[in-house]
Order: structure tokens, then C-alpha cells, then sequence
């Protein structure tokens, strides 16, 4: 998969599994990877720049929670994609219509969402 025309933002609050999950993103070509750890650093990025592919951890501790900025991202025509270690059935209803990936998140899980957009892309 190519994405080397396509820029990516990762919110996650787990260093170890942004920089994880980060690695994973750029090794699949993306040209641009963002990687933000709170709330604030993410909307501050999303003001700043455009990103065609969003993964959202969906809690970030202290209670922030991503779910207006999945919205809001969508929105504006980037592809959300939530992360969280809770099932998707558990999540808000609002949040449903999301693509969704269980958490941990594995390269193989990542890939094949990424091939699910652009399989969509490709047949819209």
C-alpha cells in the first residue's frame, strides 16, 4: 500500500504505543505522520494542518475523550478511524458509523482498515 501523497494524525496517550502504532503508519508509506498525545496538541494540529486519515485512541485520560474531534474531522472529509481498548458495540452511538480498530492495535489490524478506505475509495 502507498500512501505517500496522504498525511495521517495519530491521538494516542500512550507514548509507547503512539510511537508503536506511528512507525507502523509511516512503514506503510504515509508522507506525512502527526502524532499528538493530549486533546489540546491534537485540535492545535488539526488547526494547523489537513490530514486525510485521522486514528483516534478514543480516551485519553484525565477524561478527554476524542469523539467531537472524530466529528469534527469527518467533517471536513478526513477518514476517522477510533481506537479503543473497549469494543465497538460499547462504544456511543454516535460513534458507530466509524471504521474501528480493538485495541492493542496491530499492523496487520491497521492494514487492513487501510485497505477497506481505499477499496471504498477506489469503488465510490
Amino acid at each position: 500500500m502507498m500512501f505517500s501523497d496522504h498525511s495521517v494524525l495519530h491521538v494516542e496517550d500512550e507514548i509507547i504505543v503512539a510511537i508503536e502504532t506511528a512507525t507502523v503508519l509511516a512503514d506503510l508509506g504515509f508522507g506525512t505522520v502527526r502524532v499528538a498525545h493530549t486533546l489540546r496538541s491534537a485540535e492545535n494540529l488539526v488547526r494547523s494542518e489537513r490530514f486525510d486519515v485521522a486514528v483516534l485512541d478514543v480516551n485519553l485520560g484525565n477524561g478527554e475523550r476524542t469523539e467531537a474531534l472524530g466529528l469534527m474531522l469527518r467533517e471536513r472529509g478526513t477518514h476517522v478511524i477510533f481506537a479503543s481498548g473497549y469494543n465497538k458495540c460499547e462504544l456511543s452511538a454516535q460513534l458507530q458509523s466509524f471504521d474501528f480498530i480493538e485495541k492493542p492495535i496491530s499492523r496487520l489490524d491497521i492494514e487492513d482498515v487501510l485497505r477497506s478506505i481505499l477499496t471504498e475509495r477506489l469503488s465510490a
